[in-house]
């Protein structure tokens, strides 16, 4: 096969893969925008003209959107912010210096990520509720402050900061936090904040942690309540439903849209840095 061919076909395969991605948000967002009689009118268009924002006005005054709004940026901000508290300064010692049992507890690091979240449910669950916090959003939060993703893509990105910088920052007086705080992450900060983006938008897509901790109306986050939605007030309002899972996901959406070169950028980085 020519290298012009090669190149068509990886075109196509990839267009194949973009449609098959955008195909079912594309038709949740059409049949939001449809009057209710019109939502089975045709299953192979979802589009109508001109569109309305009923369904919008039905889910917004049967949800207290805004309070499912604000617990879930409290959940998702505050795991990313958590993340990031601990995830820079691990990867800076880990880059920067040299001690005993350091591949150890690196390793400690990259074994942390072959364990998936949903494994680690039973044993959380156990210790929020003897701490008594279950429905709350501190329990929400904590037990996915321990990730090690975090960890391992900032120390690929600070192990290609010039060392000779450091060196003449602390031959200039700077402590190992000043170093940090006003060397490295400055120097750091596109990588930090695609990371940043992509901790905030999966923390926005937790569903079943938030379902299993967070069961009370007034702790509901949004994915959470859109679920109870359809499965409630919105039973058989298939406009509605679509339009309650378009709100949930515009947030991210929009903010992934706005980031989305520094993401790719920091991303491909982070995965070719040794």
């Amino acid at each position: 096969m020519s290298a012009r061919r090669g190149a068509w076909l990886a075109r196509g395969v990839l267009l194949l893969a973009v449609a098959a991605v955008l195909a079912p948000m594309l038709y949740q967002i059409g049949l939001s925008l449809k009057p209710a009689p019109e939502v089975f009118g045709s299953a192979l268009s979802p589009l109508s003209w001109p569109p309305v924002l009923d369904n919008y006005r039905s889910v917004l005054e049967k949800l207290p959107f805004g309070r499912y709004l604000f617990n879930t940026l409290v959940f998702a901000l505050g795991v990313t912010l958590g993340q990031l508290v601990l995830a820079i300064p691990a990867a800076y010692a880990f880059s920067a210096y040299r001690f005993r049992g350091q591949g150890f507890l690196f390793g400690l690091v990259l074994v942390s990520l072959m364990i998936p979240f949903v494994v680690t449910y039973l044993p959380n669950y156990l210790l929020l509720a003897r701490l008594g916090l279950l429905n709350t959003l501190p329990g929400l939060i904590l037990p996915m402050l321990a990730g090690g993703y975090g960890i391992f893509l900032l120390r690929q990105h600070f192990k290609s900061f010039p060392l000779s910088i450091l060196e003449a920052a602390q031959v200039d007086g700077a402590s190992t936090w000043q170093i940090l705080w006003r060397v490295l992450v400055p120097a750091n900060l596109p990588a930090i904040s695609a990371l940043a983006v992509y901790l905030l938008i999966n923390a926005w897509n937790q569903f079943v942690w938030p379902l299993l901790v967070a069961n009370r109306p007034e702790v509901y986050v949004l994915t959470v309540a859109v679920q109870r939605f359809a499965g409630g007030e919105g039973v058989n309002d298939w406009g509605a439903m679509m339009a309650a899972a378009t709100l949930a996901t515009l947030p991210t959406l929009l903010l992934y849209l706005a980031v989305r070169k520094a993401i790719l950028e920091t991303f491909t980085e982070g995965a070719v840095k040794g």
